[in-house]
């Protein structure tokens, strides 16, 4: 009798794991959805994150969703559609100073790699003038940096060239095929696809504006303080993909190649670049000398005077100290 009714005990629950309603409560995982505006090298991190299981050890079900644009992104975080977005600051403190709520706790990328393409007819910066300029959004860092580069040129907004805003990378090189749209600026891992197609690199960021903080870990502020130990455990998913990438440069290669379909041999070139030249975080840490540039450079169109705010009015790396300390490496700044 008691074996009859345990075969059909198991039989029961054989049912219903197949038909997905048995959950074994110490395996449910909390979901944390995290949104970026492109597949990139720069998302490194975050593929690391969940394709080497790194949530699921920090009992974390990443959940990633792709938007086209920054401004969407930052409004999706703000409405609490996604939870994290991993994407430069410059939008989050543009919407912090409107009032939200939102909080930087950590960075995947302390500096900022862009590089400024044009379509084959424009072979300077002097050739931009009076021609419109593609971008991924219109208060993004890559437009404040593309503002810098063509001011230190002597070519200034409006007088000289105009902006619009024409979508994620793909439909941005479509509408330089055409030359519909002059130029754009591109991050290291799109260059491979960019030469393909023949348009020209003539101008680096790094060139003008050394040192600048950029894809960063932002949240709502409300959100982090009410799921605290979620937020520090996924920090730590985050940070364990860093360093798992950093130690591992032909696997990572390898992940970016599969999750952004770059060829592998361009990939393994920009992945090594990266990891070799700290452009991917090893710890999660923000560059706070790169943010208060960025700041700076934000400047009068943001703020109504100086002195410009710190880094501490938008940063909350409690968090991240938490993470690293539970991970036995330094504290963050």
């Amino acid at each position: 009798m008691k074996m009859k009714i345990f075969r059909r005990l198991v039989c029961c629950l054989s049912v219903a794991w197949f038909a997905g309603i048995f959950v074994p409560v110490s395996h449910a995982l909390d979901r944390v959805i995290i949104g970026n505006v492109s597949r990139t090298v720069e998302q490194l991190p975050n593929y690391a994150a969940t394709d080497k299981g790194f949530f699921a050890q920090e009992g974390i079900q990443g959940d990633v969703v792709l938007i086209g644009s920054t401004d969407t992104l930052i409004q999706a975080l703000i409405a609490g559609q996604v939870n994290v977005a991993i994407v430069d600051p410059s939008a989050a403190i543009n919407a912090v100073e409107r009032g939200a709520s939102l909080k930087i706790i950590g960075g995947t990328v302390p500096i900022a790699a862009y590089t400024l393409v044009t379509c084959a007819k424009y072979k300077s910066i002097k050739d931009l003038k009076g021609t419109t300029i593609g971008t991924v959004s219109l208060v993004s860092g890559s437009t404040i940096f593309l503002r810098e580069i063509l001011k230190a040129e002597g070519l200034e907004l409006n007088r000289d060239y105009t902006i619009i805003q024409n979508g994620p990378t793909g439909q941005r090189l479509a509408s330089l095929k055409t030359c519909s749209t002059s130029a754009t600026m591109l991050l290291g891992g799109d260059l491979p696809r960019s030469r393909e197609l023949g348009f020209l690199e003539i101008a680096k960021l790094s060139d003008y504006i050394p040192n600048l903080q950029f894809h960063s870990l932002i949240v709502d502020g409300r959100w982090a303080e009410t799921n605290s130990q979620l937020t520090v455990r996924y920090l730590k998913a985050m940070v364990r993909a860093m360093q798992w990438a950093h130690a591992n440069r032909e696997q990572a290669a390898d992940l970016v190649a599969k999750r952004t379909g770059i060829p592998l041999k361009s990939t393994r070139v920009t992945v090594d670049e990266y990891l070799s030249q700290g452009i991917i975080s090893k710890d999660g840490s923000v560059n706070r000398e790169g943010f208060q540039r960025l700041i700076d450079l934000m400047g009068d169109r943001l703020f109504k005077s100086k002195p410009y705010p710190a880094p501490e009015k938008y940063l909350d790396l409690s968090y991240l100290r938490r993470a690293q300390q539970e991970l036995g490496i330094g504290a963050a700044r």
